[in-house]
């Protein structure tokens, strides 16, 4: 998408109460898909980072285009899919054994019978940065979902950016409007390192963390060829997702349209390519104890 496009582009979104606040148009699909492709290569072909063994029923919240969902179905074949989205998932070639159901899972689980207590083997979700207002009260239902042995995966991000390993981005005004305006919403955009916190909290044992590092543009790609794909993304996208966000976040906080728009006006040049300018994307996984 050229700079003029993206900025004249009026998204679409979910029609929900909940705080979701990226869109769910076509120009989004294309973007997810493209930043699943990136971060595939990112983790060495890996989709997850859990060492599954024969699991037999599976849960992707938030997912999407359903395309790591579809990556689940093929993995594991003779498991039962899920996939929830608060949106229409879009067609796409599906494997038999996953079905992709609208819905919000704060309000499936425990309510409808496919979502009953202690009845998966893992549950995973991405990027659910920009929508969970309560992150424990979360991981504490998908503990609730997760059999005894079995396993949570959520992979996500802080909205915190590097230049040369030292933070830069709590400088940056527009910034500091999406971390009040996040606050103001219940969201955490931090919630990648905080994951962690809120998997022992809700009693999962054995968690681990892996951070991939992610640099905006191609300036990594020779020590690191897996990062190039991922980081072409960032550099080219990311500041579209900001600039469409900055409003939304924003709103009923007392900001004029005059100082949203200076604010938006910052994001391309603060986010394009820049070598040594990066950020996290954090991989976190939680096991149920055995009974």
């Amino acid at each position: 998408m050229n700079e003029s496009t993206a900025e004249t582009r009026t998204p679409t979104y979910h029609n929900t109460d909940a705080a979701y606040t990226l869109p769910n148009d076509s120009t989004e699909h294309a973007r997810l898909e493209d930043q699943a492709a990136g971060l595939l290569t990112l983790m060495h072909g890996q989709v997850i980072q859990t060492p599954l063994t024969n699991p037999s029923r599976i849960l992707d919240v938030g997912c999407g285009t359903g395309v790591v969902t579809c990556a689940l179905g093929s993995l594991f074949p003779h498991a039962t899919v899920y996939g929830v989205d608060l949106s229409p998932v879009p067609a796409r070639p599906t494997p038999p054994n996953v079905t992709f159901i609208q819905g919000d899972i704060r309000k499936l689980a425990g309510h409808d019978p496919r979502f009953a207590p202690a009845s998966f083997d893992f549950v995973f979700n991405r990027l659910l940065v920009c929508g969970i207002t309560d992150w424990p009260a979360y991981v504490r239902a998908v503990a609730g979902l997760l059999r005894p042995g079995g396993w949570a995966e959520m992979q996500d991000l802080n909205y915190a950016h590097y230049r040369n390993g030292r933070l830069c981005s709590a400088d940056w005004a527009w910034m500091q409007a999406v971390y009040r305006g996040a606050a103001h919403k219940g969201l955490d955009v931090e919630c990648g390192s905080h994951i962690r916190g809120y998997m022992e909290a809700a009693g999962l044992v054995d968690v681990r963390v892996r951070e991939f590092r992610i640099p905006y543009g191609t300036w990594e790609a020779g020590e690191r060829p897996e990062t190039r794909h991922i980081g072409e993304h960032t550099a080219r996208e990311n500041w579209i997702l900001y600039y469409h966000m900055i409003p939304r976040l924003v709103e009923g906080l007392g900001y004029e349209q005059e100082e949203v728009e200076r604010l938006r006006s910052r994001v391309r040049e603060d986010l394009g390519p820049e070598e040594g300018k990066d950020w996290v994307f954090y991989v976190t996984r939680g096991r149920k104890a055995e009974v």
